[in-house]
């Protein structure tokens, strides 16, 4: 019967998905991305709701300042999670795959989303920079999975350094945020969908100020240790 309720979250889910990313791409191209800041937590809410998820939002990114938003990786609908607590101006750093999918990555484009490529250094260490720079002369937030990829036992990865060597390099603080049950909803390791409450909680701000690049491990383990913090509540 959940196999059978699945197949109907996704049909539900995949016309909701096509009809998102008509509003997004026209909005985009007539007014201005810009538009899409507003209402976007609204519109992938719907999304999420056809594909069986329930939000429960503890609270949202700060009002003031500029961050490097990080959040662990359980889901195929964490982009998806991600929007809820943000506010401002924001992209996203996100694996080259994605970037691929008919409309899908269409709308990551019209973003300026960053795809970066994991199994090639040197195309890696590019999209770093360039998000950087986006976060230099544009203000934006920049959401990124330190994980990397999504876990397939529902433990905390250990995280990848990409996004640390930027927070250092820009002085912009972490902002951590916790997913709790996206591996419970939809692992990677399973085709179909348990219908599941999503609980989201942006932890406090990580200053950078006092690191390096010489000493990234600390900053790296005291991000991780805030995660653990946050999802074992």
């Amino acid at each position: 019967m959940l196999r059978i309720f699945s197949v109907i979250l996704y049909i539900f889910g995949g016309v909701y998905f096509i009809f998102l990313g008509i509003i997004v791409i026209v909005i985009s191209l007539t007014i201005g991305h810009q538009a899409l800041y507003r209402i976007l937590p609204f519109l992938t809410r719907i999304q999420l709701f056809f594909l069986g998820s329930w939000i429960n939002l503890k609270n949202k990114i700060p009002k003031q300042g500029q961050y490097i938003i990080m959040m662990n990786h359980s889901s195929f609908a964490d982009v998806f999670f991600s929007v809820q607590p943000l506010r401002g101006k924001y992209t996203a750093i996100l694996a080259a795959f994605n970037f691929k999918i008919p409309i899908w990555g269409k709308m990551l484009k019209h973003f300026r989303a960053i795809p970066i490529h994991r199994k090639n250094h040197l195309k890696a260490i590019s999209s770093i920079k360039k998000a950087e720079n986006l976060i230099k002369d544009l203000g934006y937030h920049i959401v990124i999975f330190p994980e990397g990829t999504r876990t397939i036992d529902g433990n905390l990865q250990k995280f990848k350094k990409g996004a640390f060597h930027m927070a250092i390099n820009t002085k912009i603080p972490i902002l951590p945020i916790a997913i709790k049950g996206g591996f419970k909803y939809k692992p990677k390791t399973r085709w179909y969908i348990k219908p599941s409450i999503i609980s989201i909680e942006v932890g406090d701000p990580i200053q950078v100020d006092s690191f390096s690049n010489k000493n990234i491990d600390d900053l790296v383990n005291q991000t991780y240790n805030e995660f653990n913090r946050l999802l074992n509540k």
